[in-house]
């Protein structure tokens, strides 16, 4: 090996330019390749081009369609057929307003990361673009190209067999944690496409609830009483303190604008903690003081909070005497004086085990001194919102985490507060306030299940009791049947990503298959290919909603609509939701019925193709 040691050369070679170093890297290296073909020739090293600039390119207003809470503004710039970048609102597109305008009144409906990196699965590799049919077994992974009128004439086929053999409740609904969302196009268990166009069939197995939040919502009802508990997110602006438990809002809202309110906050003074077993893009851009904790263990950690503002005097004891039941002896209904409240528990008198912060700090792996630093803080400071995500409530007993985040809200006075926070699910919502479709169709169903007891149901059938699948009551002689779920359609959704148990999900499919050929139907409809799909017999690729009309709004936050034209024409042989249910259903004799019901929003708007 040889090194260079002639100041004079090390001088030339650390004072060239970039350009003058990439002509003679690619000249050298282009040489090697080529065999000295191409010496004596100058070599350019150079980016793409022609690279349209902003004047050749065309606009579009439109949204995300992510199912994480907000679904802002995405702007697509694209030449031709083809989206070549994508921004978000600056101001310009609310209106007449000016470049920049950024107001209290009108915020921009800035997209987060994920929705601006959208590109990237619409143009990924995993595109679903063809029809495919599977030909291997399930789960191999293993399918064929076929036509949409092969595909379709099948399922139809299929579906009418099993509704006929097995009865109404066949087929499982499992159109929700997805990105098909829209006014239309919407993949969700009530007001959906799939759930619509199933009722006019008449057979279909209902999935309710979802990992994501049913520990909080089961939580929200026995505190609150009710799931609308939320606060509007502009009331962050007048927090001093944000704790974001389990939360890291960079990538998933849940409102409108609530980076920019929490901005605000921010430049007012607010002080930021974030309690995440990872260090987050939220923790990093609101200097947060960041506090890792051992997943699973949130709720002793609050506890161990708890303790220490109970053994310090520092709950609002106004607060609790006028609005809390339960929190301690003086605060017990008559009906249920005597028995354990909550002080009690914390301190350790009705089992003999105070909820100390050392004793949280062995479980939670969150230091003493941390510990009682944060339950000080968030007692002392006021306002304060904590801001209890669901993240740390998909778990076994989930609910507790979200009971005693409720508990801590409470007992330092911080519900109803402006600037507090009283988030347990979160919903400050009203369904009159809800654009979605709704008519004879949009809740049409013959059984109606826990979402994450399918496999349950499958694999044990008919030996199952109802309250191991959670059935939803019904109001007429089939109320606590048990469903015989043959066929499964997941429309915009993935569960086998999504729910727990995935191996229980495989034994399911498992007994599927042992009923035979032609006895069970697996259906994927998406725009890639997803983990969910390598299970299924067919795969239906369908149009993201930059390829098709629909309007945009936000959860249950945000006071906005987004129209959403179509920008590009669908890839491949994409369709929309709307397309292919129609299909289906002329084949299966009620297409007239579907087409002008799904057609026709709850506004009375024809939301054409």
């Amino acid at each position: 090996m040889k090194f260079l040691t002639n100041p004079a050369k090390l001088a030339k070679i650390f004072t060239q330019t970039r350009r003058d170093f990439l002509k003679s890297t690619a000249a050298t290296a282009t040489v090697g390749l080529v065999g000295g073909s191409m010496a004596g020739k100058e070599v350019k090293a150079f980016a793409y081009e022609p690279y349209p600039l902003d004047d050749d390119l065309e606009t579009v207003v439109t949204s995300c369609a992510h199912n994480c809470g907000s679904r802002h503004m995405l702007v697509a710039h694209k030449k031709g057929d083809v989206i070549v970048r994508l921004s978000t609102d600056d101001g310009t597109h609310q209106g007449d307003d000016a470049y920049g305008t950024d107001t209290e009144e009108k915020p921009q409906l800035r997209a987060c990361l994920r929705g601006r990196s959208y590109r990237s699965r619409l143009y990924s590799p995993e595109r679903l673009l063809y029809p495919m049919k599977r030909v291997g077994k399930r789960g191999e992974g293993k399918f064929k190209r076929v036509s949409w009128d092969e595909a379709l004439t099948d399922i139809a086929k299929s579906m009418t067999h099993l509704k006929e053999t097995y009865g109404p409740t066949a087929i499982l609904d499992q159109s929700y944690a997805g990105a098909s969302y829209g006014v239309l196009h919407k993949s969700d268990q009530i007001e959906g496409l799939l759930g619509r166009f199933l009722g006019m069939f008449g057979c279909r197995t209902n999935s309710w609830s979802v990992p994501s939040y049913q520990g909080n919502t089961f939580a929200s009802r026995m505190s609150y009483g009710t799931i609308q508990d939320g606060n509007e997110d502009d009331a962050f602006m007048h927090s001093k303190l944000i704790v974001m438990w389990g939360w890291n809002p960079a990538y998933t809202f849940h409102g409108g604008n609530t980076f920019y309110y929490m901005r605000k906050a921010k430049q007012r003074g607010c002080k930021f903690v974030v309690i995440d077993p990872q260090y987050t893009d939220s923790a990093s851009a609101y200097d947060a003081w960041w506090i890792p904790i051992r997943p699973n263990t949130d709720a002793a950690m609050m506890a161990g909070m708890a303790h220490y503002i109970f053994d310090n005097n520092l709950q609002d004891q106004e607060f609790i005497d006028k609005f809390v039941q339960g929190m301690d002896e003086g605060t017990m209904p008559d009906w249920a004086k005597g028995q354990d409240n909550f002080k009690d528990y914390i301190m350790g008198v009705s089992d003999g085990i105070p909820k100390t912060p050392e004793w949280a700090a062995d479980i939670c792996g969150v230091s003493t001194e941390d510990i009682i630093k944060l339950a000080d803080m968030y007692a002392t400071t006021k306002p304060a919102a904590l801001k209890a995500s669901w993240s740390p409530g998909r778990n076994a007993y989930g609910e507790q985490y979200a009971r005693m985040a409720n508990a801590l809200q409470a007992m330092t006075g911080n519900v109803g507060k402006l600037g507090g926070c009283a988030e347990g699910v979160g919903k400050g919502w009203h369904a009159e306030g809800v654009a979605y479709p709704y008519d004879q169709f949009a809740n049409v169903w013959f059984a109606a299940i826990k979402s994450d007891r399918w496999a349950h149901c499958v694999i044990n059938y008919p030996n199952v009791k109802r309250e191991e699948i959670g059935i939803w009551p019904r109001g007429d002689n089939t109320d606590g049947q048990i469903p015989n779920i043959r066929g499964i359609f997941w429309q915009g959704s993935d569960w086998f990503n999504q729910l727990t148990n995935i191996n229980k999900e495989i034994e399911a499919i498992d007994k599927l298959n042992s009923y035979g050929e032609g006895e069970s139907l697996l259906v994927c409809m998406d725009s890639t290919i997803t983990p969910t799909g390598i299970w299924a017999d067919y795969l239906l690729p369908i149009a993201t909603h930059f390829e098709r009309h629909d309007v945009a709004l936000p959860w249950y936050k945000g006071h906005y609509y987004i129209h959403r034209p179509k920008v590009i024409n669908p890839m491949g042989e994409s369709k929309s939701d709307f397309q292919v249910f129609t299909e289906l259903a002329y084949r299966l004799g009620f297409g007239p019925g579907c087409e002008s019901a799904c057609k026709t929003d709850p506004l009375g708007w024809v939301m054409s193709e």
